[in-house]
């Protein structure tokens, strides 16, 4: 995040949504992250958190005009994915913007394949981003435009690890590497 006043006290929020994370949720708060979604792929086809033939998720919110976190936290997505060898086929990456009025579908069309040949990138409305963000328990924040209407998002910057049901197995945290994400993951899919 920028350290702009109101990025301040967005990373205190983020901080302690992290510190409620990082201890580890009691079953209770694990059932509280994840759930139903409705959004569109970068292909333009409507998805759910059903459509990914009951593979585990691995699901990041982000936004694609990120000059640095964003695309960094997909590509080591990308890298544990191809680490796992063919356990990676059981995995779906999923990429969900928190902005939606430029990352479209088109947009979104050329940005995710440059970081995994799987990664879908996902889009919507307003409306069906925040019911997303809400059930994964993601804040995000549009920054004032400046001058020539460029913005930043401030936002959760985790990657969450979904069985096939839809329950929350755990999450990764930025600066994890690759290799150490593959052998978290490793051990839920043997």
């Amino acid at each position: 995040m920028h350290c702009t006043p109101r990025a301040a006290i967005a990373a205190a929020l983020v901080m302690a949504f992290a510190a409620f994370l990082w201890s580890g949720p009691s079953p209770a708060q694990a059932a509280a992250i994840g759930g139903p979604f409705e959004l569109v792929d970068h292909t333009g086809e409507t998805v759910t958190e059903e459509s990914f033939d009951d593979r585990y998720l691995l699901v990041y919110f982000g936004y694609a005009y990120c000059p640095d976190i964003c695309p960094t936290e997909l590509l080591i997505m990308g890298q544990a994915i191809d680490e796992l060898g063919d356990l990676g086929d059981e995995v779906q990456p999923l990429f969900v913007t928190v902005d939606p009025a430029r990352d479209t579908v088109e947009y979104l069309a050329d940005y995710v394949p440059t970081f995994h040949p799987r990664l879908v990138g996902l889009t919507g409305s307003d409306e069906q981003i925040h019911a997303a963000a809400k059930a994964y328990r993601v804040f995000y924040r549009l920054n004032e435009p400046d001058e020539n209407g460029a913005y930043l998002v401030d936002h959760t910057s985790y990657i969450y690890f979904m069985d096939p049901d839809g329950d929350y197995v755990t999450h990764f945290v930025f600066g994890q590497g690759p290799e150490k994400m593959a052998q978290i993951m490793r051990k839920h899919l043997d």
